[in-house]
């Protein structure tokens, strides 16, 4: 089976199931984390060189982690809705148990997933800004001054994108009309350690620069050669699992 991973208001989820189903992968499923971590049934086990999962959510699916020959990771957050009434340090402390617990599943599929759980993100590692400028110039690309601020949350915003492309490993769509930067695009998605990355570009009257990344990327901006794309990788998982 073939799994999309996706917060329940991920409407990309959606839509890169129904373009997989239509390219012929089956079975598809999408699950979310609140399918997973509120499933009626949740076997985790950690040994010393192995660990899995198996799983009966509320809707009667069942797997495994062993069942899963590839998935498509988006998971953005561990869920806590139903500790809104809980006091705050209850509620701190239960969201970093699911956290946890998220993230330790993840990695028992993170060998077949799109975009491996990290430490500092379920679907990759988020970065500040300047963390992003930093690694954008190292990949190649040229980027503006970033200011620098001791306070969270002071960083300003860069410039709004007036390009927007999608990196999926070697791959790069969008970037029809900034070609001579699409190398560095792809080494800055090396240089992250994330299969699929969304890059912002912002073009004035002189150049081209870097302005924001994510790996949350709206695939919907690959289209269709990105859907095709993604179901080659997993129909390549599907012949070396054989």
């Amino acid at each position: 089976m073939w799994l999309i991973l996706c917060d329940p208001t991920d409407p990309v989820g959606n839509w890169a199931r129904q373009g997989l189903r239509d390219r012929g992968l089956t079975p598809v499923e999408l699950v979310t984390p609140d399918d997973l971590l509120y499933s009626t049934q949740l076997d985790h086990r950690v040994e010393r060189s192995v660990a899995g999962f198996r799983v009966r959510l509320a809707d009667g699916r069942t797997f495994a982690d062993s069942d899963i020959t590839g998935a498509l990771n988006r998971v953005v957050r561990a869920p806590i809705a139903p500790l809104a009434l809980a006091s705050e340090a209850d509620t701190l402390y239960a969201k970093s148990e699911l956290s946890a617990l998220m993230l330790s599943l993840l990695m028992c599929i993170a060998p077949v997933a799109v975009n491996q759980p990290s430490a500092r993100g379920f679907c990759g590692a988020w970065r500040s800004a300047a963390e992003w400028t930093l690694l954008a110039a190292r990949a190649g690309l040229p980027v503006r001054p970033r200011s620098l601020s001791s306070h969270a949350g002071s960083e300003p915003p860069g410039p709004a994108a007036t390009h927007t492309l999608v990196v999926f490993r070697e791959s790069v769509f969008g970037g029809e009309d900034v070609q001579d930067l699409i190398p560095a695009c792809v080494q800055l998605a090396n240089l992250a350690g994330t299969d699929l990355l969304e890059i912002g570009l912002y073009r004035d009257s002189r150049s081209v620069t870097f302005t924001r990344a994510t790996p949350l990327p709206d695939l919907r901006l690959g289209g269709d050669p990105l859907l095709d794309h993604l179901h080659s990788h997993f129909y390549g998982l599907a012949v070396r699992a054989s």
